[in-house]
């Protein structure tokens, strides 16, 4: 699967993707000479043939994640733009279209305005919707549905099925293990909720699923994996896999166990809280720790609800963060690692950003204590603060060659 791209689109493509796969090693000199090096190519000739990309990764992911960079893509065509004008044009419209709905999640819950607002400006969190991924969509979506959800829990007048349904839909098309947020209707729903409301309410969540995955033929650019590793298609072939599991049922927990031995938490943790780029473009190291006691120290808040509604808060939102890691591990198995191999193949950190909001939930629901929110804005301020500082530094240090040499 891929796209044609015309002449002047691909010389720029081609032209810096040579650029970004480069170990930057000793000779590199930044981004600066690179920028002067486009500036000054031989233009294109137009009348040449569309050349065609492949997708090389991005098959299995649904348009909806790219949304508002399909938006920006179209007007860039009609102003014909060359590839780098298009490129930020892109960037720009996911972040501000991503942001705006991190704004509304965050204006649906004010008792958790501050945790998702540190979140949200997270170095991981401002890389995704800052770049063209299907990352920031799935935070944004994700934001949007714990939020949605924990109002109706709270206030069960305000529930509104069209709503929720609706960005359930979006959410469960952003990325694949973000279908498990419909556990949060399924089982943290109040008691006083009808069941019918909440299987109508996930139904079309759970049906334009199925019918991407029917309509994209589960693709994962497989031959990617096969290049990489020399092995034959079928030991990354999902139905090969799942029929093996079936006579070897707990090669996937042992492989999940072995893969947690070779990443740990701590390094997933760090990469969930910001390793940009292609794992090179890191930030100082008292930046981690720092960052992470500002973001939990936001998570600490009161939900006006009474005990037993909180109980049923946290185990839902526990068990739908729960599901969420497994059914990740379960796609990375099924898609990028050989069925002999030790371990899960392809998980990172970033990955789990999507669940940060039920962490919060599950902490506030559980301690309901917390300092006041003056002491939490400024929390989560000097998160934001720290993180866009650390980010920039670390992009200018690695991507621009600032620094001590």
């Amino acid at each position: 699967m891929g796209i044609f791209l015309p002449p002047r689109l691909y010389a720029g493509f081609n032209y810096f993707e040579d650029v970004r796969i480069k170990e930057k090693g000793l000779e590199w000199k930044g981004y600066a000479p690179v920028f002067q090096a486009y500036f000054s190519r031989q233009p294109t000739n137009p009348g040449a043939d569309p050349i065609f990309v492949l997708y090389a990764g991005s098959e299995g992911y649904s348009p909806v994640a790219y949304l508002p960079q399909v938006a920006a893509g179209i007007i860039a065509r009609a102003l014909d733009l060359d590839f780098l004008a298009t490129s930020y044009l892109m960037r720009f419209a996911g972040l501000i279209v991503l942001t705006a709905a991190i704004a509304y999640a965050i204006s649906i819950v004010p008792q958790l305005a501050w945790a998702l607002v540190a979140i949200a400006m997270l170095p991981a969190a401002l890389y995704g919707r800052s770049v063209i991924n299907p990352g920031g969509a799935a935070l944004a979506a994700a934001m949007v549905v714990s939020a949605l959800w924990l109002r109706g829990s709270m206030l069960s007048h305000t529930q509104i099925t069209g709503r929720q349904s609706f960005w359930m839909m979006l959410n469960a098309l952003t990325k694949p293990p973000n279908l498990a947020f419909i556990l949060l209707e399924l089982l943290g729903t109040p008691p006083t909720t009808r069941r019918w409301y909440r299987i109508l309410a996930t139904l079309p969540a759970i049906v334009v699923a199925l019918l991407w995955i029917a309509c994209s033929g589960a693709d994962t650019a497989v031959w990617r994996m096969v290049e990489i590793t020399g092995q034959e298609a079928v030991a990354f072939d999902p139905t090969f896999k799942i029929h093996y599991l079936l006579h070897h049922p707990l090669h996937f927990p042992a492989a999940v166990i072995a893969s947690l031995e070779e990443k740990n938490l701590g390094e997933l943790w760090r990469q969930l809280i910001g390793v940009l780029g292609l794992f090179d473009t890191t930030l100082q190291s008292w930046a981690y720790p720092t960052l992470t006691a500002l973001l939990l120290g936001t998570f600490l808040t009161t939900l006006r609800t009474d005990s037993g509604a909180r109980r049923r808060i946290a185990i839902a939102a526990g068990m739908t963060a729960l599901t969420y890691a497994v059914g990740l591990y379960l796609i990375c198995y099924l898609v990028f690692t050989p069925h002999d191999a030790d371990s899960v193949w392809g998980v990172q950190g970033r990955y789990f950003v999507p669940v940060l909001p039920l962490l919060a939930i599950v902490l506030t629901a559980i301690a309901n204590r917390g300092a006041g929110e003056r002491f939490r804005a400024l929390l989560a301020i000097s998160g934001a603060v720290l993180s866009g500082s650390a980010s920039l530094h670390a992009i200018l240090e690695i991507d621009w060659n600032f620094g001590p040499q």
